[in-house]
């Protein structure tokens, strides 16, 4: 096994849907941070090659940048690497920018070391972006980081290929010598070695995402088609974007592996590399996957269906000629659920239907494709009601140039024009027929811009309307809000008059915990600190946070001191950090460096 294979099935709030599990290797394709479709259903068929070899591909619609993407996975019996060859398509007249990286997540035994074939990296482990050489990073004096356990918190680097190699690599080695690696061909250029470090509440979040004996301890291998991961991009308009990644493992020499000189080390295994696949060997079979990656998929080579988006935009590029839909992904119309089936009358009656206020939306869509046909909805007659009007604020307000990348994609102007469209489409939703969605909407935009107190009233609409605990995550995001407008005694009273299961979300009792430890309900925190939790982000140092200041204000009560005073509860937070370590249950820090928390 070469690989971290996790023994459970333990979701974590890392992914953009609260939905990411470690172990193995993840494709990510979309916006900054894992995929949308981490935990979430692709259509997968088995194929054919040439030779009669069978291959997997997994394929999507991806809707958030309107990308088709496939993944070939190719095992032929003689082969000494798994093979993975993958496709984007933008098939549009207009470009879009593209995200991709693959991670790797390999045994971490505390002596593994990461060798790679590039040495100059990016790193933001300082709290800024710096531009060094491996093996040593100024945020870690001393420390040689191709040793992951090295590492006294949280970091990750990117590097770079600057020596402008037509494939590039990243191994993992370990005292046996054996070792694992990567190699990929352009445009997959970029490695990234990320690792939670060696401090217990970086353990304890790989326990907890594990089985929590102690067994679940990683780094992950990444690979990338921009130079880190706050890049994207830039996808032209239809152009194909493919390349071959190679996984397998090579018996080396253990002494050459871990010898001091750490290009040396690189140097010997790159040689090593070469005897399994070469550059040569990979850009060959480059071109021969990009031939077998122009097979079609028919009806019965599918095994798994994804969602229906697929089908349902194929039918929209047909009904709009836009486009030429990719003929090496079948989306069977059949893949269409009630997600998509507003979407489908929208194309098929120029209407999309409206829904009891009650209900929340079944799905959105955000592309600008999509917008001329709910603007269109608007001025047909029975097509203006609260929900298309609900859907046309979302379309507009989410709406963002993918013609340039990321960093060049905000325009003050565009963006104060959107948001005016947006509120004036929300305030006509509601003004129909009351609905929490456009409420909650409303709010948002009003706490973007500043305006608390017409934020906190639009919550309070949002609230009081009949289906607020349908689903518990307006309460949360409102329990949230009024926390970090310091309404505590008004969060807490809320959480006591929530629905009982309401009340056992984790994000809501982290929150109402927010709220006790400003009102010294020191019994709803004795319990919660002795609870476990798992609704924390990466970074977040919220539960930790309430555990100082609960210490804190315990002493000050202790000591007859005002609570009111800052300067005082400042020195005593500062106290409570340095003598009140928190339950290794609570602590998910990435660093215990003040001034360095990761915070989100």
């Amino acid at each position: 096994e070469l690989l971290f294979t996790n023994s459970v099935f333990q979701p974590g709030n890392l992914a953009i849907r609260n939905a990411w599990l470690s172990g193995g290797i993840e494709w990510n394709i979309g916006n900054i941070g894992h995929c949308p479709t981490t935990c979430d259903n692709v259509f997968c068929a088995v194929l054919r090659d040439g030779e009669g070899n069978e291959f997997l591909r997994i394929y999507e619609f991806e809707r958030l940048k309107s990308i088709f993407w496939q993944v070939d996975f190719h095992l032929p019996e003689d082969s000494k690497v798994l093979i993975s060859h993958v496709r984007l398509i933008n098939p549009f007249d207009c470009a879009t920018t593209a995200y991709w990286w693959s991670n790797v997540a390999v045994p971490d035994t505390g002596s593994t070391r990461v060798l790679c074939s590039g040495k100059q990296v990016f790193s933001f482990t300082g709290g800024i972006c710096d531009y060094e050489r491996l093996p040593y990073l100024d945020a870690f004096e001393g420390k040689d980081l191709s040793y992951p356990s090295q590492a006294t918190r949280s970091f990750d680097y990117f590097i770079q290929n600057v020596e402008n190699r037509s494939s590039t690599w990243e191994a993992a080695a370990y005292e046996d010598g054996l070792v694992f690696f990567e190699r990929s061909t352009a445009p997959l250029y970029y490695k990234k070695l990320f690792g939670w470090g060696n401090h217990h509440a970086g353990k304890h979040w790989q326990e907890y995402l594990s089985d929590g004996k102690g067994t679940g301890y990683y780094a992950e291998l990444q690979a990338g088609i921009a130079p880190s991961q706050v890049n994207d991009k830039l996808f032209p308009a239809r152009t194909t974007f493919e390349w071959t990644q190679c996984f397998g493992g090579l018996q080396c020499t253990a002494e050459d592996l871990f010898c001091k000189d750490f290009d040396k080390a690189c140097d010997y295994f790159d040689g090593k590399l070469d005897s399994v696949i070469s550059e040569k060997d990979i850009e060959a079979l480059d071109k021969k996957l990009s031939r077998l990656a122009d097979i079609e998929v028919n009806p019965t080579d599918i095994c798994h269906y994804g969602s229906g988006f697929g089908a349902l935009e194929i039918m929209r590029m047909q009904k709009d000629k836009d486009g030429t839909p990719p003929a090496t992904m079948l989306f069977p119309t059949d893949s269409i659920t009630e997600k998509e089936k507003p979407w489908l009358a929208l194309l098929e009656t120029g209407i999309l239907p409206c829904e009891d206020a009650r209900s929340f939306p079944k799905s959105y869509q955000i592309s600008k494709k999509w917008l001329p046909h709910i603007e269109a909805s608007l001025r047909k007659e029975g097509g203006r009601h609260h929900l298309s009007l609900l859907h046309y604020g979302v379309a507009i307000y989410e709406t963002i140039d993918q013609t340039v990348v990321c960093n060049q994609s905000y325009n003050e102007q565009t963006d104060k024009e959107q948001t005016e469209l947006a509120e004036k489409a929300w305030l006509e939703s509601v003004a129909l027929t009351p609905n929490l969605s456009a409420y909650r909407n409303l709010a948002i935009l009003k706490k973007q811009f500043g305006d608390m107190e017409k934020a906190e009233e639009y919550y309070d609409l949002a609230i009081s309307m009949d289906n607020a605990y349908d689903d518990f995550a307006l309460a949360s995001e409102y329990m949230g809000f009024l926390i970090s407008v310091k309404k505590y005694d008004k969060a807490w009273k809320l959480f006591l008059a929530l629905p009982e299961y309401c009340k056992q979300i984790d994000r809501i009792r982290i929150s109402a915990a927010g709220a006790a430890v400003q009102l010294d309900e020191f019994d709803y925190l004795e319990e919660f600190f002795a609870e476990d939790h798992y609704d924390v982000k990466e970074g977040e140092c919220s539960l930790t946070d309430i555990w100082f200041l609960f210490c804190a204000r315990k002493m000050a009560k202790g000591r007859g001191i005002d609570t009111a005073d800052e300067t005082k509860m400042q020195e005593l937070l500062d106290q409570a950090w340095d003598t009140c370590p928190p339950p290794e249950s609570i602590d998910f820090r990435m660093s215990f460096d003040k001034k360095l928390k990761y915070r989100i």
